[in-house]
Parts: C-alpha cells; sequence; structure tokens
C-alpha cells in the first residue's frame, strides 16, 4: 500500500521542543557548576572530580548503544520511546536534586556518595534522553522539517542555557546560599525537566505508534551495531560534534573559575551568560533559512570556524574591559549555537543513509552516539578542568598562583579552540551533501513506497 510522507503539524512541534529544554537545563547545570560545586561548596579534590568524570565515560561507552537499541525494539501501549520519556524523567528529576546536594558526610563517604549519583544521572539521562532525540525522524520524513523541528527544539535548549547560565547564581543565592541553594535549585530544575519531557511526550503521540499485534523484531546486535562503525557521515558527524562539545564543555567548566579567581568578578557572570545565550536564541530561527541556502554541512564547517575568532581575541587580552568581553561573549554566543544545533538536525539524514546502505532503521541506536557525544563532551570538558587545575596546584578558595591562572586561562580558551579545529577538519570529510542525501532519500522513498509531492 502506498504511504504518504510523514509530516507533523506544528503545536506537535511546538511540543515536542520542550524536551530540548529540560535536555539543556540538566547538562547546562551540571556541564558548567558541578565541578565548582564539588570543589568549592561539597569539599572535593580536583583529582577526584577528574576520575569521577572520566570513569562514568567508561560506563556510558557500554550503556549508550544498548540504550538505543532497548528503545527501538520497545513494544507498548504508549509507543516505542514515549515511555521512557513519561516514566524515566522523573527518576532523572530526584537525581539531579540529589547531584547537587551537599550532605554532611567523611571525605571518603562523600567519594562514594558522588560517584553513585554521579554514574546514576548518567543512566538515567541515557535512558531519557536517547529515545527523545530518537523521535525526530518518527515526527517527519521531509528534509527540511526536520531542520525546522530541530531549530524550534534549540530555541528551547537556548532557552535552557539562559534559565541556568544568567539565573542560577541569583537563584542559589535567594535560596539561601551555599549548600542549601544549590539544593533547592537542583530541586527546581528538576520539577522543570520532568514537566519538559512530558510535555514532548504529549507533543509525540500522533506520531509514535505501534501495532502491538506486529510479531516483535529480533535484535540482531551485530547487524545493528553497523549502524554506528560503518556509518562514515554519522562517524564524522560524530568526531564534529564531540569536539565541539568538548570546546563547549571545557569552556563551561572553567567559567567560574575565570571568573571567580581571573577577574575577581563574579558578579559578571550572570551579565556574560546573558549575553552568551541571547545571541544564541536570535540565531536559531535563522538556521532553517542559512542551511537551505548553503547546505547543512557547509553551515556547520563555516560557523565552527568563525567561533574560533571571539575566543582567540579574548584569549588574547582577558583583562579587556566589562563591555568588550560581553560583546565578545555575544558574538561567540551567535555564532557557536549554530553547529551545535546542526549537528541534530543531521543525525536523522544519517538514520536514513543507514537504513538506505543497510536496511535498518536505528533511530534509538543512531542517536545514542549522539547522547554519548554529550555526556562524553560534558564529561571531558570537568575532567579536563579538574585534571589540569589540581596538575598545577589549585587550591580552592584562596588567591591562585600565576601558573594556575594561566591554566585557567587556556582551559577557557585555548581548549575550545582546538576543538572547533578539530571539528572543522572532522566536517570536511562528510559526504553527505544536501544533493547527496536528496538522491540517497529518493531511492529509500522508493523502496518504502512513499509518494512523492
Amino acid at each position: 500500500m502506498e504511504q504518504t510522507q510523514r509530516k507533523a503539524a506544528f503545536p506537535d512541534i511546538f511540543k515536542y521542543s520542550f524536551g530540548g529544554l529540560g535536555v539543556q537545563m540538566t547538562s547546562t547545570l551540571v556541564m558548567s557548576y558541578l565541578t565548582f560545586f564539588y570543589t568549592d561548596i561539597f569539599g572535593v579534590s580536583s583529582m577526584a572530580v577528574a576520575g569521577l568524570m572520566l570513569a562514568s565515560r567508561f560506563i556510558d561507552a557500554v550503556t549508550d548503544p544498548i540504550m538505543g537499541m532497548i528503545s527501538d525494539h520497545t513494544r507498548s501501549s504508549f509507543g516505542r520511546y514515549r515511555p521512557w520519556l513519561m516514566f524515566a524523567a522523573p527518576v532523572l528529576g530526584v537525581i539531579v536534586f540529589l547531584l547537587f546536594s551537599a550532605p554532611n558526610l567523611s571525605p571518603t563517604m562523600k567519594l562514594v556518595y558522588v560517584y553513585v549519583v554521579y554514574i546514576s544521572y548518567s543512566l538515567a539521562s541515557t535512558a531519557v534522553n536517547i529515545p527523545y532525540y530518537a523521535l525526530t525522524p518518527v515526527l517527519s520524513d521531509d528534509f527540511y522539517q526536520r531542520t525546522v523541528i530541530i531549530a524550534w527544539k534549540s530555541a528551547m535548549t537556548q532557552t535552557g542555557k539562559f534559565f541556568v547560565t544568567v539565573l542560577a547564581l541569583p537563584l542559589v543565592n535567594l535560596f539561601g546560599s551555599g549548600a542549601q541553594g544549590w539544593a533547592a535549585y537542583g530541586a527546581l530544575i528538576g520539577v522543570l525537566l520532568t514537566v519538559s519531557y512530558w510535555i514532548a511526550a504529549w507533543g509525540s503521540k500522533p506520531y509514535d505508534t505501534m501495532n502491538l499485534k506486529i510479531k516483535k523484531e529480533r535484535v540482531n546486535f551485530k547487524s545493528e551495531i553497523r549502524l554506528l562503525v560503518k556509518n562514515k557521515p554519522l562517524l564524522m558527524l560524530v568526531i564534529a560534534y564531540s569536539t565541539d562539545m568538548i570546546a563547549n564543555a571545557t569552556l563551561g567548566a572553567a567559567n567560574m573559575y575565570f571568573f571567580k579567581y581571573v577577574l575577581h568578578r563574579e558578579d559578571l557572570v550572570a551579565v556574560v551568560g546573558f549575553a552568551l545565550t541571547a545571541t544564541g536564541i536570535i540565531s536559531i530561527p535563522l538556521i532553517p533559512l542559512i542551511s537551505k541556502k548553503f547546505g547543512k554541512k557547509q553551515t556547520y564547517w563555516f560557523t565552527s570556524l568563525l567561533s574560533i575568532i571571539p575566543l582567540a581575541l579574548m584569549w588574547i587580552k582577558p583583562h579587556s574591559s566589562d563591555w568588550m568581553l560581553i560583546a565578545w561573549m555575544a558574538v561567540l554566543g551567535l555564532i557557536s549555537s549554530v553547529p551545535s544545533a546542526l549537528g541534530w538536525a543531521m543525525l536523522p539524514d544519517c538514520v536514513d543513509y543507514a537504513e538506505w546502505k543497510y536496511g535498518i532503521r536505528g533511530n534509538g541506536l543512531v542517536s545514542s552516539a549522539f547522547t554519548f557525544c554529550n555526556k562524553m563532551g560534558s564529561a571531558l570538558g570537568g575532567f579536563f578542568t579538574s585534571f589540569l587545575l589540581g596538575l598545577v596546584g589549585f587550591v580552592a578558595n584562596q588567591e591562585q598562583t600565576e601558573i594556575v591562572l594561566g591554566a585557567i586561562l587556556f582551559l577557557r580558551f585555548g581548549v575550545p579552540i582546538l576543538g572547533y579545529i578539530a571539528s572543522v577538519i572532522s566536517m570536511s570529510f562528510y559526504e553527505l551533501t544536501d544533493t547527496r542525501y536528496a538522491e540517497i532519500l529518493s531511492e529509500l522513498n522508493e523502496k518504502r513506497g512513499v509518494a512523492q509531492k
């Protein structure tokens, strides 16, 4: 029977985009403040935090692709991917609260606590985020509409980033500051992210459906793993996105140290954060138009390259005037938000490529590669920051040596520059241009029996 090309209604796209709010509030909170919270509030050493960030990624390397396959083969009356958003999101919300709680424990038990809670956070975010991102190609088969869906999701991610970057410290102080303030703020984020994922599940309800009478597909691990290891466009995109994430995560993890110890201006954190996120929100609606005109690959490549310029200028002159610092961070937010969003719009194309080449559609499995990148980038940002600061003799809450201050500047600007350079190189080998993708999609739709419009 001939099928028609699936397109999502705008109200459903809008509701689905709320998941981006939950994703970004959580990831920005962890990426920007967790390392600082553990060293300066909870009293855990920098080296211990570095070890925690690294150890958790070995677990993710195994659990993320497994979760991708589990979600791809989930069968329920709620759908394939939606149940994970509905039932795992509250668990993630509780864990985020625990992540920013500082119970009165011995030094040894503090280490046990942060390891257990952080690894639990990593597993819970896997259970929610992989199914969430797998829903994008479920909502629409249309190449252009997928970019629109991602643009709306990205607008929500920038909103989530704004809520954390700009409002975290003021709200922590409002809630009592110190350990008490951070715990209350963690609880607030936990509630908001849960509601966000529930709205996303509501929006995807008309599309994530299944006939339970159809025989369940058998899982073939060897065949499905090819969707990851032999999918060259996906591998190049994963490398580019991973290095972008490492750049952003290291910048975020070193941010509080930069303002507290280099500039002695913690009051600027919210102002600069506003400049960074506000311009990012402005650029998001332009992504579908720019990528349609120049192509996704070219847009990703150029914006990654241009992101290096404001970082280099701030590294050369970190003690610029307040307005100059704000201006350059605004420029960085305007440019760097594009590849961060566009990577997710390119991911469904890699899903279609895998189906065209291998005859297997693994939305969840392919999405697991990106969620792993997200967590890997966040963790490596925290690891690099904690490890290097511990290596050069950082001690919390005191004046730092010149070596430590130089390390903070390198982490805040140098590592992000290296990350964007790596992204530019990797994206140069991404061969799934818009023209090539259109050819593949045409062949794929013929196999599916989809009517073209």
